[in-house]
C-alpha cells in the first residue's frame, strides 16, 4: 500500500495536520493498518481513492475525515464513527459493511450503499441506508435523481423507540424532468411505511404502482362506479392493508395485539406486534409529505390503516399531485388531530380524493383541515367524511371541474365549507346525481359555487346543513328528512343586524299604532261634536 503524506504548517517546525491517501487497491483486509493511521494523532483526514478491504472493526475518532475520491470500503466488517465525505452519487460502501458514522456532509446518500437508480433493484441499499440513518441520528436520507426500483416495501421505523428520519429527493410535485422517481415491483403492499415516528419528513419523490382504475374508456360508467367497485382486481384492496405509496402506522405494536381481520400487509406479518416498548395506542405524530407525485395507487397516503395504534396527529399533507388512484387521502381515526392538506392537485383517474373510515378499524373521523385543491379530468367524488360527534373538518378554496359529485360530509359539530369553486361533469355524461350529501345543522356552505356550467338543470342536495352566500347554476332539490323540495339557499346574515331591523320594526309598528289610534280619537270626537250640533 502507496502512502501519500501532504503536511501543512503553521508554523516551520510545528505540523498542523496530515491527510493520509490510499491509492493501490488491495485485496485483503486493511482493517489494522487503517486503525493505525487513525490512531495517529497527526492525521486529521484519511483519502480513500482504490477499494480497500475491511472485515473487522474500524474505529474512526470523531472529529476525523474519511474522504472518498474514488474509492471504495468493501468487505463484511464495521465502521464506527469520523466524518464521511464523499459525492452523493457515488457507491463507496459495500452494503455487506456495517457502517456508523458521526456526522455525515448535509445528507447520506443511498449512492453510497450502491443504489444506482437505473431500474435495477435497488431495495437493499436504499433499505440499509435508512436503517444507517435512523440508529446513528443522521437526519435524511438521499435519493440522487434517478429511477429506483425496489422488490420490497421500505420500513422507516426504530424497533423499541420512536424514531426521526426523512427521505428527500430531486423531484417537484409537478415536473417535466426525470426527478427520483421509485418504481414498486409489487401490487400488494406499499413503497413507504412509517411506524411509530416522530417528525419523519418525506419530500421532492415521485412514487408510481400498478393500479389502474376502471371503467377510463366510459365516462358515464367511471361516474356511477361504486367506490367498492373501484378496483382492478390485480392491486390489493384490503381494509386494513391496501395498497399504497405511503402508510403511517401500517403495524400494531404489542405481540398481544390481535392481526387485522385482512390477516395484514402480505410477508409483513413479523412486523406486526414487535414493539412492546410502546402502547396499543402509540402512533407517529409530525409526519411531513410534500412535493410529492402519486400515482396508481389503491390509497395514495393512507394513515393508520391497522385499527389498534392512534395518534397520527399533526400530520401535515403539501404540494401533492395525485393520479389514477381509487382514494388520494384515506384517514383510519379519530386521533389524527390537527391534520392539515394543502395545495393537492388530481387531473384524473381518481374515485375519491379524501376519506375517513374506509380503511382501518370502524372507528369516527379525526380532525382535518384541507385547503387549496385543484380538481379536474375524471374524478368520482371529492370527499366521503362521516364525521360524527369527535373533531370537525373544514374544507376551502377547493376549485374543480368535470367532478363527479362533491360527496358526503356528516356532523353533529360545526364544520365549514368555503370558498369552494365546483363544476359538476354534466348529467348528460355522468346521470342525474346527488351532488352534495351534508347531514348536520351545524354544517355550513358559505360563500360557494355550484354549476353545470352554462346549464340550468336541476341540482339535487341531500341532508340539512346550511348554505350561507352560495350559488347554484340551477334550481336545487334538496331532499331533508325524507321530503324533497325546491329551495333557495339561505343569504348569510349578521345577528346584530337581525336584532336592529326588529327593534326597527317594533319602533313602526308602536308608531303606527298610536298614529292610528290618535286619529280614530281625532274622527270619534268630530262626530260626536257634528252631531251634537245637528240635534
Amino acid at each position: 500500500m502507496k502512502k501519500f503524506l501532504f503536511v501543512f504548517l503553521l508554523f516551520p517546525w510545528k505540523i498542523f495536520s496530515q491527510t493520509y491517501i490510499i491509492k493501490d487497491n488491495s485485496a485483503t483486509d486493511q482493517t489494522i493498518s487503517l486503525q493505525k493511521v487513525f490512531d495517529d494523532s497527526q492525521v486529521k483526514e484519511v483519502v480513500i481513492s482504490a477499494s480497500v478491504v475491511v472485515n473487522g472493526t474500524l474505529t474512526i475518532p470523531y472529529d476525523k475525515i474519511l474522504k472518498f475520491e474514488g474509492g471504495k470500503f468493501s468487505g463484511k466488517g464495521t465502521i464506527n464513527g469520523g466524518i464521511i465525505e464523499a459525492n452523493f452519487h457515488a457507491n463507496i460502501f459495500d452494503t455487506t459493511l456495517t457502517v456508523n458514522p458521526k456526522i455525515v456532509d448535509q445528507y447520506f446518500s443511498v449512492a453510497w450503499f450502491g443504489a444506482k437508480g437505473n431500474n435495477t433493484d435497488d431495495y437493499t441499499a436504499i433499505q440499509k441506508s435508512i436503517n444507517t440513518c435512523i440508529k446513528n441520528n443522521i437526519r435524511t436520507v438521499f435519493l440522487p435523481a434517478g429511477k429506483y426500483k425496489i422488490s420490497k416495501p421500505l420500513i422507516i421505523q426504530n424497533e423499541g423507540t420512536f424514531c426521526t428520519v426523512g427521505m428527500l429527493g430531486e423531484s417537484s410535485f409537478w415536473d417535466s424532468n426525470i426527478g427520483s422517481e421509485l418504481y414498486p415491483t409489487f401490487t400488494n403492499t406499499f413503497a413507504i411505511g412509517i411506524q411509530n415516528s416522530k417528525g419523519c419528513k418525506i419530500r421532492k419523490l415521485k412514487i408510481t404502482g400498478f393500479f389502474s382504475p376502471p371503467n377510463t374508456n366510459d365516462r358515464h360508467k367511471f361516474f356511477n362506479t361504486s367506490f367498492e367497485d373501484f378496483k382492478d382486481n390485480v392491486c390489493r384492496d384490503s381494509r386494513f392493508s391496501p395498497y399504497a405509496a405511503i402508510v403511517i402506522d401500517p403495524f400494531t405494536n404489542l405481540s398481544s395485539n390481535k392481526m387485522p381481520a385482512d390477516g395484514g400487509y402480505p410477508g409483513l406479518t413479523s412486523y406486526y406486534g414487535k414493539y412492546n416498548g410502546f402502547s396499543t395506542s402509540t402512533g407517529s405524530t409530525g409526519i411531513e409529505i410534500e412535493e410529492l407525485s402519486i400515482n396508481n395507487f389503491v390509497v395514495g397516503i393512507c394513515s393508520s390503516p391497522n385499527g389498534l395504534t392512534r395518534n397520527a396527529e399533526i400530520t401535515i399533507i403539501n404540494k401533492i399531485q395525485f393520479e389514477n388512484c381509487k382514494l388520494c387521502i384515506s384517514g383510519g381515526q379519530d386521533q389524527e388531530k390537527a391534520n392539515v392538506i394543502s395545495n393537492i392537485y388530481c387531473w384524473g383517474g381518481t374515485h375519491t380524493i379524501f376519506a375517513t373510515d374506509l380503511y382501518g378499524g370502524a372507528r369516527m373521523a379525526g380532525n382535518w383541515n384541507i385547503d387549496h385543491a385543484n380538481i379536474a379530468g375524471a374524478v368520482v367524488r371529492f370527499i366521503y367524511n362521516d364525521q360524527h360527534g369527535y373533531f370537525p373538518t373544514y374544507v376551502s378554496h377547493v376549485f374543480a371541474e368535470s367532478l363527479g359529485t362533491w360527496g358526503t360530509i356528516n356532523s353533529e359539530l360545526a364544520c365549514e365549507i368555503s370558498d369552494c369553486h365546483i363544476d359538476f361533469e354534466y348529467p348528460k355524461v355522468a346521470g342525474a346525481q346527488t351532488l352534495i350529501t351534508s347531514w348536520g345543522e351545524n354544517i355550513v356552505y358559505r360563500s360557494c359555487n355550484f354549476r353545470y356550467y352554462g346549464e340550468k338543470t336541476p341540482m339535487k342536495i341531500e341532508g340539512n346543513c346550511v348554505f350561507e352566500h352560495c350559488y347554484f347554476s340551477g334550481p336545487t332539490v334538496k331532499k331533508s328528512g325524507g321530503v324533497t323540495n325546491f329551495f333557495v339557499p339561505r343569504q348569510p346574515f349578521i345577528k346584530n343586524v337581525l336584532l336592529f331591523a326588529i327593534i326597527i320594526l317594533v319602533v313602526v309598528m308602536v308608531l303606527f299604532y298610536s298614529i292610528k289610534k290618535k286619529y280614530l280619537n281625532y274622527s270619534s270626537s268630530n262626530i260626536s261634536r257634528n252631531f251634537t250640533c245637528l240635534l
